[in-house]
């Protein structure tokens, strides 16, 4: 059975479950672009003054495109997401049903817009790195606050796609992270014991989702600050080293 060496610590856990931005995908212009996008879309089928409301709740600056790192638009999940664009549509005059209704419908025309000016890259040595993890015999999965129609689709064109033995995102749960469900659901889909898995993030709701879902033990990476919540802490994924 392949381990993970770990700090001088010695795991072997059956499968690794991974957040997806800032843990495998750099998000630092990420979130720039995609909020850009949806300022736009809604500027141009609403109005400026719903796309001005919509940025000032989402955590996006409209003067130079920068992004509160901890604001909705960086940590929320897609309901939340959508939520907050409703209530900026409702307070351009709008009932809440058709509010909520034009959100989604932008924001699929936002992720359109995205897709077409904006080309997501990993971080350096993660592509060789999961190639390493699922030749040594792990198995590998994805557990994101995002859509999981999106994140396949960025995984494929990322390239790594098939390196992934199942892929969760806050759609296919009731509660989105820091809530155990979609570690679970990934568990229990690939039938895995909880306590035989471990969960990769950069944020304390990955840490804390990792904790509620009794997982052998949770990693954290990029983020210094998690070292003091994960039960270990490198700082890229092409850091941890596999012994047979």
């Amino acid at each position: 059975m392949p381990m993970l060496l770990i700090n001088g610590n010695i795991y072997s856990p059956k499968l690794i479950l991974f957040d997806v931005d800032g843990t495998l995908v750099d998000d630092t212009h990420r979130y720039s672009s995609l909020g850009k996008a949806r300022y736009i879309v809604i500027k141009e089928e609403i109005s400026e003054n719903a796309a001005r409301e919509w940025a000032r709740l989402s955590g996006v600056n409209p003067e130079d495109w920068t992004i509160d790192p901890i604001g909705p638009i960086s940590k929320a999940p897609r309901r939340d997401d959508l939520a907050i664009a409703a209530g900026a549509l409702y307070l351009d005059g709008y009932n809440w049903y058709e509010a909520r209704e034009l959100a989604e419908k932008y924001y699929e025309e936002a992720d359109e817009r995205q897709k077409k000016e904006f080309k997501p890259r990993l971080y350096n040595g993660t592509k060789s790195k999961l190639e390493e993890l699922r030749e040594s015999g792990f198995k590998l999965g994805i557990a994101t606050n995002g859509l999981t129609e999106i994140s396949e689709e960025m995984l494929i064109g990322l390239g790594i796609r098939g390196l992934f033995d199942i892929i969760v995102g806050a759609d296919l749960v009731e509660h989105s992270k820091p809530a155990p469900d979609m570690i679970l659901y990934s568990c229990k889909t690939l039938k895995v014991d909880a306590s035989d898995c471990m969960y990769v993030g950069d944020q304390s709701t990955d840490m804390k989702a990792a904790e509620n879902a009794g997982v052998m033990f949770s990693l954290g990476v990029r983020n210094a600050e998690l070292s003091g919540l994960a039960d270990e802490y490198v700082g890229l994924i092409r850091e941890l080293q596999i012994i047979q």
